[in-house]
């Protein structure tokens, strides 16, 4: 194995570590992901109905049409965004600039109840990622 592979596997190991350690402190997430802003999948956590690559997809898709909307119509750049929906609850920080930490939870949980984590661990993995 070369360096740079080896460094590779070191930052996914890290990323895979830090979405484990969200996930068990907020058992109401039932699936995560880190996605580029493209949607391709960094890391991710899922249970058995939850698909990582379409949480990827949309939720980066989601992140990118609300920073758009704010361009355009409230002149800043959103950091999140949330679809509240009959059975959950997709939301999606930015994590760094070429990055989205994206979470469900179920239809029960506010999204305000785990937004205070979600940014913390976008802040970090941004880092990580920039670092």
């Amino acid at each position: 194995m070369r360096v740079a592979d080896e460094a590779g596997a070191d930052l996914n190991t890290r990323l895979q570590a830090r979405l484990a350690g969200l996930r068990a402190a907020l058992p109401e997430i039932t699936a995560l992901a880190l996605a580029t802003r493209s949607g391709l999948v960094l890391a991710g956590l899922t249970d058995q109905a939850a698909d990582t690559d379409a949480l990827a997809a949309l939720g980066a898709d989601l992140l990118t049409s609300a920073e758009s909307a704010a361009r355009g119509l409230a002149g800043g750049e959103p950091r999140e965004a949330t679809v509240r929906g009959p059975q959950g609850h997709l939301i999606a920080v930015a994590a760094g600039a070429s990055a989205v930490l994206l979470a469900l939870t179920d239809a029960l949980t506010p999204a305000a109840s785990v937004l205070p984590d979600l940014r913390e661990a976008a802040r970090e993995l941004g880092e990580a990622l920039e670092a």
